[in-house]
């Protein structure tokens, strides 16, 4: 209901003041918007840059400036003022429209996107705003933004997936995590699970060798009738007996905490590995042909 209401203001004549703040100079947008909305009348003015700026620290935004808007459109005698930033983040555009009624200096309607900067990006996705609120989108604008988008994620092939992650980090600890390029949490599970294998084996030595020495002081014990010799056995072998018992029960505690260690990385590897971004954009983006402008 609200876009029909704005269509149909516009439908008559409309007229609109357009404030572009680019962080980039954009060559050929206002002959764009001209162009391809032959219906309306548009002027543009770039020296309003300190209007708008603190919109969002206020409770009540769309009355913050109802007078200003007021006196926009008496000065420019049009109908709308359309506020449009754009900023570029490495390979991506933030892109802010908002649209105000000059009659009663209330704002209509407001867009905030995060998208991927793809060819002719910045004048297609302002014809798409400006087409929106005027219920006049072309369909090549639609599919000039629908060209960087695969159509059906799903029977996408990756490179990197989390059961692959998981499967290296099965083989070697910490392996899945760089995989997935956390060389943080690699090195960190790769060096615990490092310290608790040579932990293990460390007490399964120690055991083992306990073991050996109480059977060979039994041994020794059984064949002499020197009754200090008999004694020395008794006390090592006795000694032997604690310390194997002592060091089996270490060997088979770390045993299970080097396992389940072992296990843990494997699903943390997982859990955090590699999946898709939310956008997907094709590779080798063929450029499609726009409509003028």
């Amino acid at each position: 209901m609200l876009l029909s209401g704005i269509a149909s203001a516009f439908d008559q004549e409309a007229t609109y003041l357009v404030l572009n703040h680019f962080d980039k100079p954009l060559a050929g947008i206002d002959r764009s918007l001209i162009d391809n909305f032959n219906n309306s009348t548009f002027n543009f003015d770039s020296s309003v840059d300190a209007l708008f700026e603190d919109i969002d620290d206020h409770d009540n935004p769309a009355s913050k400036y109802m007078d200003d808007i007021k006196d926009l459109g008496r000065t420019h005698n049009v109908n709308f003022v359309l506020l449009n930033r754009i900023q570029h983040s490495g390979d991506r555009l933030i892109m802010e429209g908002l649209l105000f009624n000059t009659r009663s200096g209330g704002l209509i309607h407001r867009r905030k996107i995060n998208l991927k900067n793809y060819n002719n990006g910045l004048v297609n996705e302002l014809s798409l705003w400006v087409g929106k609120t005027k219920n006049q989108v072309q369909k090549g604008w639609e599919k000039e933004r629908e060209a960087i988008l695969f159509l059906n994620p799903e029977e996408i092939s990756y490179d990197k997936t989390p059961i692959g992650a998981a499967l290296r980090s099965l083989a070697v600890p910490g392996w899945g995590q760089a995989y997935s390029g956390n060389t943080l949490s690699a090195g960190l599970w790769a060096a615990i699970e490092l310290s608790l294998s040579l932990a293990f084996i460390s007490s399964y030595n120690n055991y083992d060798s306990s073991a050996k020495s109480y059977l060979e002081n039994i041994k020794l014990y059984d064949a002499t009738d020197d009754e200090k010799e008999i004694a020395d056995y008794r006390d090592s072998a006795e000694k032997d007996w604690d310390d194997h018992v002592l060091y089996s029960k270490l060997a088979i505690t770390l045993a299970g905490t080097t396992l389940t260690g072992w296990v843990s990385n494997s699903i943390h590897a997982w859990i955090f590995g590699p999946r898709p971004y939310t956008n997907i954009y094709q590779k080798g983006m063929p450029h499609s042909t726009l409509p003028k402008g």
